[in-house]
C-alpha cells in the first residue's frame, strides 16, 4: 500500500526538528567548553635590582708561561713549573676545589721574517682565596716562587656565599619593574593587572671586578695589600604584566 503524502511531510518535519535540536546542543556545549578570551593587553618591563655587601673572597687569574726550542721541551718545562705552583697552593692550604685550569696553550714563535724561532706554552689557572687577610701573602709567595714565568693577569673581589645578596637584589628588581609598569600604564590611561611572567634576563656576576694587573709588578718586598671595601651585586628581571 502506498504511503500517504502527509506521512512524508510529518517525517521531514521531525527530521528538521531533530537537526535543529542537535545544532542547539552543539552550540551550548561549545559555549560551556570554550575558555574565556585572555586579556591580550600587556606591558613588558626590564628592571635592575641591586644589593651591597662586603667581599670575603679573592678570585685570581694566574698564568705560567715558558719558552723553548722544541714543543716537547717547552710543554714539559711548563708542566713542571705549573706543578710547582699547584704544590705551593697546597702548602698554603688552598683547597683543590678552589683551583681550576682554564686553558693550556702551546704554539710556535716567529721572527720578523716569519721563521719559527721556538715554541711558547701557557697554562692558565683560576684560583679562589677564601680569606682576604691571607690572600695577599699567598699571592706574593706564588709570584716570587715562579721567577719570571708566573704572571697574575687579573684579580677580582667576590663572595663565598652570595645567595642572600642575590635574593635581595632580585626582590628589588621586581619592585622596580612594578613601578616602571605603573608609570608606563598610567601614561597610556591604563592600569597594571596581574603578572604574566617573571624571568631573570642577565646572569649575575658573583665576582665584581676590583682591579686587574699583569706581570710581576704585583709582587713586592711585602705581601699585596687588599682592601675589601664594599661591592654591589646586580640582578636583572623581565616582567610581563596584564593591563586592566
Amino acid at each position: 500500500m502506498p504511503t500517504p503524502p502527509h506521512t512524508h511531510v510529518r517525517r521531514a518535519a521531525l527530521a528538521t526538528v531533530a537537526l535543529l535540536l542537535l545544532a542547539g546542543c552543539s552550540k551550548a556545549a561549545d559555549a560551556e567548553t570554550k575558555p574565556a578570551a585572555k586579556n591580550e593587553r600587556t606591558v613588558t618591563v626590564t628592571a635592575t635590582g641591586t644589593s651591597k655587601g662586603v667581599p670575603d673572597a679573592l678570585l685570581v687569574n694566574l698564568s705560567v708561561t715558558t719558552g723553548g726550542p722544541s714543543a716537547d721541551e717547552t710543554l714539559a718545562d711548563n708542566n713542571r713549573r705549573t706543578q710547582k705552583v699547584l704544590d705551593q697552593l697546597k702548602l698554603t692550604a688552598v683547597d683543590d676545589e678552589d683551583v681550576a685550569t682554564t686553558s693550556v696553550d702551546l704554539g710556535p714563535t716567529y721572527d720578523e721574517d716569519g721563521t719559527i724561532t721556538g715554541y711558547a706554552a701557557t697554562n692558565s689557572l683560576r684560583i679562589t682565596f677564601r680569606s682576604l687577610e691571607s690572600a695577599g701573602a699567598k699571592l706574593d709567595v706564588l709570584v716570587k716562587g715562579g721567577d719570571d714565568h708566573v704572571r697574575i693577569n687579573g684579580v677580582q673581589l667576590g663572595f663565598t656565599d652570595d645567595d642572600e645578596l642575590i635574593s635581595t637584589a632580585r626582590i628589588d628588581a621586581v619592585k622596580r619593574a612594578k613601578t616602571q609598569a605603573k608609570d608606563m600604564a598610567g601614561a597610556a590611561d591604563a592600569k597594571v593587572g596581574k603578572v604574566r611572567t617573571i624571568t631573570d634576563v642577565v646572569p649575575r656576576d658573583a665576582y665584581p671586578e676590583a682591579y686587574a694587573s699583569s706581570g710581576r709588578a704585583m709582587s713586592a718586598d711585602s705581601s699585596v695589600p687588599i682592601a675589601a671595601g664594599s661591592e654591589e651585586l646586580e640582578v636583572q628581571v623581565k616582567v610581563v604584566f596584564e593591563l586592566a
